[in-house]
């Protein structure tokens, strides 16, 4: 069944268009869920379960916080999809039935919430707007249509460029609202997103050739809660690279001295040792928009000292300073710690809070460092572009959509932690400079 629209007339039969209050959409799925309740669709549950969550919380322990988290998040969602999309006897819905069955006991606001929302299905949405405590304008990624929804809590959570699977509801009014929490997904995955739902839909149609859009978003609505929990809820924490693209890990590689003058002469005359003091060196190399900070070497008593952040840069390191050195020290070893050890050896309050930088001045340094490592950015080669620099892919056919959804998903960063308060980097300027016109 599809929603009601502005002209139809009221599907009880009376021919008006009936309103429910805030009340009565509460009390109509407190109604809804009671029923949901009884023994008779214990095995449904089961059932369903097994569909919404599939084995992506096996192997996770049960008190693991991904996994208390997922479940808690998403038990909303399974909740709307079992009431209104997953098929129980005769393929009927659990609100077609309570209609069927106890439609009568029900009020007309109460009859009229279920009437309207049964018929709804999630979408993908894509946010190209966002007006705060008005609304969403967003764009159906299947249909490629324009929506407008009233909506005032969201738009204090959602930020233009994100990726929603939403489910939308037709009021008696004409205005389309959201129906429960959206999925949120990071802008980066549209296309796979799109390309996954276009493949279920072939295989939708092939085995039912006669059902309608409707049906599949229905059947499918699962899917949506599957790509929340691989894209968001159990996604592994982003990983942290360096410049060259290499993991960052703490890395300290370590010397014996045995010739201590003949070192300081060596380390001296070396262009990409800058000395900052009395046995610290910088090590460094050039880039595009400035020198790029590699580590720093040490002279520790009678050892020196390498400290650097990956280890392909302590094993280019070392091999520096031992062909610069040569017999004047000996290597002893190299010790690796994972970003997670380094953090958990700072005890709270390490920094005292008269050491604080003043607001202002942080804001200024980062917007400096961002300046310069983002013109340096557009030059380097980006894994996620297959390994080509931004201004690379910007001229090809094939990469530059990637490239677009990775300028959307820092844009959608940014305005998230401005949103928050936050300092926010303006990444609106690189649209320009890659010659693609901002959507």
């Amino acid at each position: 069944m599809s929603p009601v629209g502005r002209n139809d007339p009221c599907p009880c039969g009376s021919g008006k268009k009936l309103l429910f209050t805030a009340a009565e959409r509460q009390s109509a799925i407190a109604k809804l869920m009671h029923f949901a309740t009884r023994p008779e669709f214990h095995e449904d549950h089961q059932t369903a379960h097994m569909g919404f969550w599939g084995d992506r919380l096996d192997g996770l322990p049960e008190a693991d916080s991904e996994r208390v988290m997922a479940l808690e998040q998403s038990q909303s969602g399974y909740i709307t999809w079992f009431a209104f999309d997953f098929p129980l006897e005769n393929d009927r819905t659990l609100a077609e039935i309570l209609l069927e069955r106890e439609g009568a006991a029900l009020t007309p606001g109460e009859r009229e919430y279920l009437e309207r929302v049964r018929g709804s299905h999630v979408r993908l949405y894509e946010v190209i707007e966002v007006k705060p405590d008005e609304g969403l304008r967003l764009l159906d990624l299947w249909t490629n249509e324009e929506v407008w929804v009233r909506e005032r809590l969201a738009t204090r959570q959602l930020v233009r460029w994100d990726l929603v699977g939403a489910r939308l509801m037709t009021e008696a009014k004409g205005d389309v609202v959201l129906e429960a929490q959206p999925y949120l997904y990071p802008p980066l995955v549209k296309d796979e997103l799109v390309r996954e739902l276009r493949w279920a839909h072939r295989e939708f149609t092939r085995r039912f050739p006669r059902a309608d859009l409707t049906s599949f978003f229905k059947y499918g609505g699962v899917l949506f809660h599957h790509f929340w929990l691989d894209h968001m809820a159990l996604r592994p924490p982003p990983s942290i690279i360096t410049a060259e693209g290499d993991p960052v890990i703490f890395a300290k590689a370590v010397f014996d001295v045995r010739d201590r003058a003949a070192l300081l002469a060596v380390l001296a005359d070396q262009p990409s040792l800058r000395k900052e003091g009395e046995g610290h060196y910088v090590w460094i190399e050039e880039a595009q928009g400035g020198d790029r900070l590699l580590g720093s070497v040490r002279l520790e008593g009678k050892r020196l000292v390498l400290e650097t952040t990956s280890r392909q840069r302590a094993e280019r390191g070392r091999q520096l300073l031992a062909s610069l050195a040569g017999d004047a020290i000996t290597f002893r070893a190299t010790r690796y710690e994972d970003v997670d050890q380094a953090i958990s050896r700072v005890p709270p309050g390490a920094v005292p809070r008269d050491a604080e930088v003043p607001p202002e001045l942080a804001a200024q340094a980062a917007q400096e460092y961002h300046e310069r490592h983002y013109q340096d950015w557009l030059d380097r080669p980006i894994p996620v572009l297959g390994n080509r620099t931004p201004r690379h892919a910007a001229r090809l056919k094939t990469v530059r959509p990637k490239l677009i959804a990775l300028l959307k998903d820092m844009e959608a960063r940014s305005a998230r932690q401005r949103q928050e308060g936050k300092y926010a980097y303006d990444f609106s300027w690189m649209w320009h400079a890659l010659g693609i016109d901002q959507p």
